[in-house]
Formats: structure tokens, sequence, C-alpha cells
């Protein structure tokens, strides 16, 4: 095991590695699989592990990590805390709590799917029944994820057992495949991930919204249009955190993951954070030709993402107003600073110059963001230094800041279909 692998794991991974880690030796020896995908699971049915196990994807050796998990509320008390085999003894003690039941539901189900082959505390290893997958089902329900964590938390667990596994090689390939209970896996999923550039430490699937209720399909339409919006209109202003930051089509390499220090632990935004850390370590790539069809629903499980997006423009639409998204000026201004950045270092001791051909917009902005503050601290820096610290500054999140100051200060939010008309770039 590699020093960055051992250095996360002791300073960093959840419990649940230190588990596996002193308990590994009792694996099966025939436990060894090509591919591995996270899979966080709240509020969920057992429909998605039996679509996994009904497709071409099963047939070859793969683990899914299935982290069944529920957040603290205050329906949850001490009287259902304990052990996964005395809970699930104790009915009674759970019969009025709909959500707990519910994922012991799941729980159960994913148990009876094959042979119990190893279990620890919380972790359970299943042989699924005249198949190649196993699952690796981790209860987070019985304890309980403090609700600030979240799916942020969920995902580390089980992205954190995945890297364990690669480092002890018993996941061959290195990739780490992140993923939803609502998300339909092509054929081709694990295989696209074979012929990435050497020097790519993300990848993307694409993606799309579907769903059999018209309204709900139509408003994941426009929420799935906004998101490729946005994206286009990165690419068109050059920026290199132009890529999609969607949880459940993500694959990245382990090592990069481990020395990123995993999955923030956040109720929402967590891939955004860890894309973006990603993104500083290696060329993230969007891989077109696979897509992952997403299952279209609304939701409140988290606080923002697509679930509580669709139920806000089905809420416009009842209302008969419009849904409105980013004006096509930010990301003309977000071009314009872009590339000014080009020339930035010769003008570090003397930024009034540098900043005069610059519209207000911009310039408030900036200043807003931190931006003399860092040119400051960069300012004794060599031109290739400056440069690439003035990259890793100017990231996914202080690019959205600094739109997100422009659409307050100057430039509203618009109908997007007048934005898709507008904007000086098109959507693929």
């Amino acid at each position: 095991m590699s020093k960055v692998f051992n250095q996360y794991f002791s300073r960093y991974a959840e419990s649940e590695v230190a588990v596996l880690t002193q308990y590994e030796s009792g694996l099966p020896d025939e436990f060894t699989v090509d591919h591995v995908v996270v899979i966080p699971a709240y509020q969920e049915t057992s429909a998605f592990i039996e679509r996994f196990l009904a497709s071409p994807l099963s047939k070859s050796p793969v683990l899914m990590v299935l982290v069944i998990n529920e957040p603290i509320t205050e329906h949850i008390t001490e009287s259902i805390a304990g052990s996964v085999t005395e809970s699930l003894r104790e009915d009674n003690s759970v019969a009025n709590y709909k959500e707990i039941n519910q994922q012991k539901a799941l729980y159960q189900y994913a148990l009876s799917c094959g042979d119990n082959c190893w279990q620890y505390d919380n972790l359970t290893l299943i042989k699924v029944a005249q198949s190649q997958t196993w699952l690796l089902v981790v209860d987070r329900f019985t304890r309980a994820i403090d609700k600030e964590q979240g799916v942020g938390l969920a995902r580390k667990i089980g992205t954190d057992l995945s890297a364990y596994l690669i480092s002890v090689n018993r996941i061959r390939q290195t990739w780490i495949c992140s993923s939803d209970a609502d998300a339909y896996l092509p054929d081709d999923y694990f295989n696209a991930l074979h012929t990435r550039d050497k020097n790519t430490v993300v990848c993307c699937f694409n993606f799309k919204h579907s769903s059999e209720d018209k309204s709900i399909h139509q408003a994941n339409f426009l929420y799935e249009s906004a998101l490729r919006y946005y994206v286009a209109g990165l690419h068109y202003a050059d920026s290199p955190y132009a890529f999609f930051t969607i949880g459940s089509i993500l694959a990245f390499k382990a090592e990069v993951y481990v020395q990123a220090r995993g999955f923030p632990k956040r109720s929402a935004g967590e891939d955004f954070y860890l894309i973006n850390k990603l993104a500083k370590l290696g060329a993230v790539e969007f891989i077109e030709e696979v897509t992952v069809t997403l299952e279209a629903r609304t939701s409140q499980r988290v606080p923002f993402g697509t679930g509580p997006a669709v139920q806000k423009i089905l809420d416009l639409q009842a209302s008969h107003l419009d849904y409105c998204y980013y004006h096509p000026q930010v990301f003309t201004l977000l071009k314009a600073v872009l590339s000014a950045f080009a020339n930035l270092w010769h003008y570090r001791g003397d930024l009034i110059a540098w900043l005069e051909p610059l519209s207000e917009p911009i310039v408030t902005a900036l200043n807003q963001i931190g931006f003399e503050a860092f040119v400051e601290k960069q300012i004794n820096n060599s031109e290739k230094q400056f440069n690439k610290q003035l990259v890793v500054w100017f990231d996914a999140f202080k690019t959205l800041k600094f739109i997100h100051n422009i659409r307050e200060n100057h430039y509203q939010d618009i109908p997007l279909a007048q934005a898709l008309l507008t904007a000086p770039f098109r959507l693929k």
C-alpha cells in the first residue's frame, strides 16, 4: 500500500475503514473483483439492486458498495439504537418509524441476495447467488448519520471502503464509480473507463433524465437544460472548470481521491466540492458517448439539487411563472476576466492599471471574492507559479461566487428559454 493511501486511512478515513482493516484477513479468498460502484441509499426501494443484478454489468466481477443511511432527526431516538441483528428482531420497537422500517426492508433485501460471506460491526459482504456480483452492505441507519453531514458522509463511507479495497488489490480497476439509486447504468458503463487518457483523474458520464410522468419529465428537461447551459457557458468563457458536478455520473481514480481527502461531509453539494478538489490534481474528462439515465423525480431529501429544483419548477409552472436562470452576460463577463488573466502577472504590482480596461461589474465582483489579497500573496512568485496558483484560486467555487456577484448586482436571472435563445453559445 502506498504512502498516500496509508496517510489517508490513518488520518481521514471513516471508522468503517478501520473495521475493514482489522478484519480484512477474514474476507473470502475468492473476493476479488474488477470494478466497484458506490451507491448511497436513503428512502429507496430495492428496485435499483434488482435492476443492476438483471443487467449485463453483473456478469463480470463487480462490487456494489451499498450505504443504507438515515439522517438523525427528532424522530430517531435511542430506543432504536443497538446492533443490526437486535434491531431487526425487535420490530415492535420501530413500528412507528416508517423511514427506519424502509431502510431495514432494503437492508434485509440486500442480505437476501446471496450468501453472507463476512460480517463485522455494521459491514456485511454478500456474494450474490448465481452472479459474479458482490454487495458490501453498510448499515448507517441503525447508527444514523448526522443530518448536516448527510449524503456527503454516506458517499464518503462507501468511497473510503472502495479506496481501501483497491489499495489491497481486492478491486483490480483503480477507478471508483459514484452513482445513485435513481441511476440506470448503461451496459458499457465500466468498460468506458479503460480507454481514458492517462492524465484523466475524473470522468463525468453523459446523462439524461426520464420519467413516465409527463409534468415531471418536462420539469426535469428544463432543469437538465439549465445544467447544460451552465457548463456550456463555462466552456464559452474558456474556464478550466467547465464540467458537470453530479454525484450519480462520476468516476475518479482512488489514489487522487485520497490525495483530495475524500468527499466533504455535507448534506448537499458534496459532488461539486469533491470534483473542484480533484480537478486541481489532474484532468476531468466528459464521456459523451456513454449515457446514464437518471429517473426524474421530485425530492426534499436534500436542501438543494435535482429533486428540489424539479419541485420548484413544478410549483412555478402551477403558478404560470417562468423558470429563470443565469443571464448570458455573466458568462461574457467571465470570459473577459479569464482572458485578462493571461497578462495579470505583468501587472501584479499595479493592479489599478490592470483593472482599468475591465468593466465595473467585473472589478466589483473580483474585489468581493478576495482578488487583491490573492495577488498580494503571490506577488513574488515566478510567472509560471503565479499562473498555476491563479487557476487553483479561481476555481469552480470562486467562479460561481464571481457569477453570483454579477447576478446579484448587475444582471438578474432571466427566463431560461430567453437565455438559451440569446446566449452567444449553444448547448451540445
